[in-house]
């Protein structure tokens, strides 16, 4: 059919170009290869992504370790706490034993703890006790008996006055010497000590490794000055051993 007039005139807009299947799927093949490119070099899937890092430890207080006990409660040693009083109102308490070449030499010091005065006069009377509480037999001599010489050990006893807060001392020597084989050494686990006749006992631990000798040697009470002119160390006797 043939068109007459204006719009016969008017040119004819060409047809668009028909894009071939072929070129369509190379065209999603590459957008999809750049979508996946993308993917990796940006952030991971929710499923992959890594966990945030957990907060920091509480700072601990410097007066404590974790787990631990506070600088303030770590326990310390004890002093050991001196005997009591007793009903009489004296305490007693025998100090380390000193010793030397076999010898042991032990002062026994009585306190006056009570608020009159006290008297003694004489040697304490002695019994030496296993850790059962049953006496050992062991011979006490009054002196030094041939134990050894040791100096005011032998002295004659008289008369000592304790006022409240004063003190007297008393000693025990013996050797922990084995001089038969046959015979078993004897270990002492408590002292009993009577300061005078009629007096309460009292009982004071200590051991006194005796050997197999089978003796021991008391002296009698005397104000501490008397038994030595200096003090003693801690570990060694009031008593001055000359042989």
């Amino acid at each position: 059919m043939t068109t007459s007039g204006p719009e016969a005139d008017r040119p004819t807009a060409p047809a668009a170009p028909r894009r071939s299947p072929l070129r369509h799927r190379a065209a999603l093949a590459t957008t999809a290869g750049l979508l996946g490119l993308l993917t990796a070099c940006g952030t991971k899937p929710a499923s992959e992504s890594v966990a945030a890092p957990a907060p920091p430890p509480a700072p601990v207080a410097p007066d404590r370790l974790q787990d631990g006990p506070r600088y303030g409660d770590l326990t310390t040693a004890t002093p050991t706490a001196p005997p009591a009083c007793s009903p009489a109102g004296v305490s007693v308490r025998g100090e380390e034993p000193s010793a030397a070449m076999g010898l042991r030499v032990m002062t026994l010091e009585l306190v006056n703890c009570g608020k009159k005065t006290y008297t003694l006069n004489g040697y304490p009377a002695i019994r030496v006790l296993d850790e059962d509480g049953k006496a050992l037999d062991i011979r006490v001599s009054h002196g030094s008996a041939g134990i050894a010489t040791l100096d005011n050990f032998d002295a004659a006893p008289r008369p000592v006055t304790l006022r409240p807060g004063e003190k007297a001392v008393a000693g025990l020597a013996w050797r922990n010497t084995v001089t038969d084989a046959t015979t078993p050494a004897v270990t002492g686990s408590q002292v009993e000590v009577t300061p005078a006749t009629g007096r309460p006992a009292h009982t004071v631990t200590e051991m006194l490794d005796l050997g197999n000798t089978g003796k021991l040697g008391v002296s009698p009470w005397s104000a501490p000055e008397e038994t030595s002119s200096t003090s003693p160390s801690p570990g060694q006797s009031a008593w001055t051993t000359t042989r």
